[in-house]
């Protein structure tokens, strides 16, 4: 894998110092430029291919969040901020983490590792397709519109390395978006395929799955519980919940709410 080109976003001198730092001990990032100031960002990316910006929230003139907002084409996103209340609008963003300052590298660590698994997924489906074109595949019904098949019997298929993959619904804990691709957890692995969000929650019963975020969609089975903005599945993973979908989430799982 090559590696990951990083951009730094941050006016604290002490904060981009120690992220500057993190970089540097880790062989698969590479650090592009750093900047203080987003207007200075602006032309780092349209001079160089950036993989990832590491973004401070509270900036002058202009915050991060609305340099974010701005960019036609973001590569991915760790936030960076000395406020909790910013996580939301954060994963509204669909940004690949989130780190509190002061950023200890235990942190740093887990944060570039979902850079890295996203980054290596991309890049391998990307190889794959190229080496098994798509056109070598016989398409079954409904196949020719890129709609995932399913049926009454509990389970759907969908393309992994060029070949259809079948799926149980039972066996989905959740779907996170990946711009132009979908990955589906399922018990202990993942699988990403060429599919949008929208097909995937479609093609999903809406028994038991809910959109619960712009970038996730849950397997209502698996719900541990929810702590303020973030939906607890069986496995232990935490997903965030959009504040556009909280209400119907809420009022999906009523029935099962029992409160004094």
């Amino acid at each position: 894998m090559k590696k990951i080109r990083c951009l730094i976003v941050e006016d604290e001198p002490i904060a981009q110092e120690i992220i500057e730092t993190f970089i540097g001990r880790l062989p698969f990032l590479e650090l592009v430029a750093k900047t203080n100031n987003v207007f200075e960002a602006y032309d780092e990316l349209s001079r160089n291919a950036i993989d990832l910006i590491f973004c401070d929230i509270e900036m002058p003139q202009i915050s991060g969040l609305e340099f974010l907002k701005s960019l036609p084409q973001r590569p991915q996103v760790v936030m960076t901020t000395a406020f909790h209340q910013y996580a939301h609008e954060g994963f509204e963003l669909d940004v690949t983490d989130y780190l509190l300052k002061p950023i200890a590298f235990e942190r740093f660590l887990r944060a570039v590792q979902k850079v890295k698994e996203r980054f290596e997924a991309k890049e391998i489906l990307g190889q794959r397709r190229n080496e098994n074109p798509e056109i070598a595949l016989p398409k079954p019904p409904g196949e020719e519109t890129g709609t995932p098949r399913s049926n009454a019997e509990g389970h759907i298929f969908v393309k992994e390395d060029g070949n259809l993959v079948k799926i149980q619904f039972a066996d989905i804990q959740y779907v996170e978006a990946m711009k132009d691709y979908v990955k589906i957890y399922v018990d202990n692995r993942f699988i990403v395929t060429y599919l949008t969000m929208k097909k995937m929650e479609e093609s999903l019963p809406s028994a038991t799955f809910a959109r619960v975020h712009k970038s996730y969609i849950a397997n209502l089975t698996n719900i541990k519980g929810i702590s303020g903005n973030m939906l607890g599945l069986l496995s232990n993973v935490q997903i965030p919940i959009g504040m556009q979908y909280r209400e119907s989430l809420l009022e999906r799982l009523g029935h099962q709410i029992v409160v004094r």
